[in-house]
């Protein structure tokens, strides 16, 4: 009796449970459904708004398209196309005995059908056409004949088309005079009883003014462009949010760096940023020294020193963020030594508003001391090595044993070892230099690089013996992330992280960083902590 009350529980929990396994599943598949929905709706607003940012970018190639489109539209009407007149008459179609005087109407639907099927047929035959032919008095027709008839109905309009409004007119007049004729052994005795009589036409029915030749080629040139921009648009595939990351990669985000906007004063080309300039934004001062904390105790936890900061491509600002991360760092009292990784396009002396001397470059050279190589910013404390000179060929200089001991000297003597390095995504660099890191910080430019190169650029230094800490999301827009403070300016007009970086391309940055003060580096022998 027991093991029967045990089954019997038994078969009611299995059907509690399979109840259960069914309910989940009909409610996972209306969320499914929803978040499909509501990802359709997502996608057609960022399809506009990556629109609408390709058009602030090319809005010059929309005008050249608009107006290559309303001056070639224009003179392909004006002197390519040529004039073309049409002559139309519509009548009824009846049949009957001609000897009796009366003549009947197609109301029955299959006969109707028959006529209109016929019809336009019998316009294309070659006895047809003999006979026009030898009615106009000519070997060759100036001009088209056509018929159309609506269906079950005996309502036939009939069309000729000529570049001569007479032709079209004689064309017209004779098809309808010897069309009964001609189709008398397949439709009987008929007769055409005019609705709409034809009369010569006065102007071309292919050719437009010239206003109205503008606009359409303007409206083509114009839909065209917005081809191009969809199509742009759709290609981009770029990472906007935290979510879109997480189908790259499963790495944290630190912290969304939201974009400030500088301009140039008159007596400065060019203006750099400070996270210690208390003038900026305080969103982001804030998110910076947010991602300062988070990556400090990071590092702490896992004992490491060496934080190296790359990105995809060039322009997505992480020499900016390298400087502000070294400047905040050091504004905590601590010795933090920032080396310029980046010996192809050498950057961070001009960020600082300091005039390196000394890059990696020279730590090879045996004459030298490697501690005083490094100099320090006296503004703001920063231990540097750096130098605006390029290096052609900076692999075998990031691989040699020189660098590598450089490194593991300044473990022993500072507390922080940042390392600006150029975007993994072009170089080598990245990769050779990972090998010293403890750390790696992402820099991820909102809406800037396509989510296929950001994976490749992360899987690129993942056999490294360095961890990932994590990225950011540089120039992020108001946001409501965990780390973002949206969209932030007070008056300047400076795309932070904006320059170019392109090897060569980008213009040197004149002028001092305001909150070094212009100050030149001074060499210094690192003493022990």
């Amino acid at each position: 009796m027991e093991t029967m009350h045990m089954e019997t529980a038994g078969r009611v929990m299995r059907k509690v449970q399979k109840r259960e396994v069914e309910h989940m599943a009909e409610h996972r598949k209306d969320i499914e459904i929803k978040e499909q929905n509501d990802e359709v709706e997502i996608d057609l607003g960022r399809l506009i708004q990556s629109m609408w940012k390709s058009f602030r970018k090319l809005w010059w190639l929309v005008l050249a398209l608009v107006t290559a489109g309303a001056a070639v539209f224009t003179v392909y009407q004006r002197f390519y196309n040529k004039p073309l007149y049409a002559c139309t008459a519509t009548f009824t179609v009846g049949t009957g005995d001609e000897s009796s005087g009366s003549y009947s109407f197609y109301y029955d639907s299959t006969t109707a059908d028959q006529m209109s099927k016929t019809f336009p047929y019998i316009l294309e035959s070659s006895f047809f056409r003999n006979t026009l032919l030898e009615q106009l008095g000519t070997d060759t027709l100036n001009g088209t004949i056509t018929a159309e008839t609506i269906e079950d109905s005996n309502v036939v309009t009939m069309r000729a088309e000529s570049p001569s409004a007479e032709d079209a007119r004689a064309i017209l007049d004779t098809a309808i005079a010897v069309y009964p004729d001609t189709a008398r052994f397949v439709l009987g005795d008929i007769q055409f009883n005019m609705l709409d009589e034809p009369s010569t036409p006065t102007e071309p029915f292919n050719q437009m003014g010239i206003k109205k030749s503008v606009a359409f080629g303007a409206l083509g040139g114009l839909a065209l462009s917005v081809c191009i921009l969809g199509v742009l648009a759709l290609l981009r595939q770029t990472a906007r949010d935290q979510d879109e990351m997480k189908e790259i990669t499963s790495l944290r985000c630190l912290a969304a760096v939201p974009l400030v906007r500088l301009k140039a004063r008159r007596n400065q080309k060019q203006q750099k940023i400070s996270v210690l300039d208390e003038r900026l934004p305080y969103g982001y001062r804030e998110s910076m020294r947010g991602l300062k904390l988070r990556l400090e105790r990071k590092m702490d936890g896992s004992g490491g020193k060496v934080l190296l900061i790359t990105s995809t491509a060039a322009g997505e600002g992480k020499s900016t963020l390298a400087v502000n991360l070294a400047r905040l760092m050091a504004a905590d009292q601590k010795k933090v030594l920032l080396i310029d990784g980046d010996l192809r396009k050498p950057s961070d002396a001009v960020l600082l508003g300091i005039r390196g001397r000394y890059s990696l470059r020279s730590v090879m050279d045996e004459t030298k001391d490697p501690e005083e190589l490094i100099g320090r910013s006296k503004k703001s404390g920063i231990y540097f090595l750096g130098s605006t000179k390029k290096t052609e060929q900076p692999a075998p200089v990031l691989s040699s044993k020189a660098v590598r001991e450089f490194i593991a000297l300044m473990r022993e003597k500072m507390d922080y070892i940042i390392i600006d390095c150029p975007p993994c995504g072009i170089f080598q660099d990245a990769s050779l230099l990972s090998e010293y890191a403890d750390s790696i910080l992402y820099v991820v430019k909102y809406d800037s690089v396509p989510k296929r190169r950001i994976r490749e650029g992360i899987a690129s230094l993942s056999g490294s013996r360095a961890e990932f800490a994590g990225y950011v999301f540089n120039d992020a827009p108001e946001t409501g992330g965990a780390y973002g403070y949206g969209r932030y300016g007070y008056g300047y007009g400076y795309g932070y992280g904006q320059q170019k970086y392109g090897y060569g391309q980008r213009k040197s940055g004149e002028g001092t960083d305001a909150a070094e003060g212009g100050k030149s580096v001074r060499k210094v022998r690192v003493s022990e902590k």
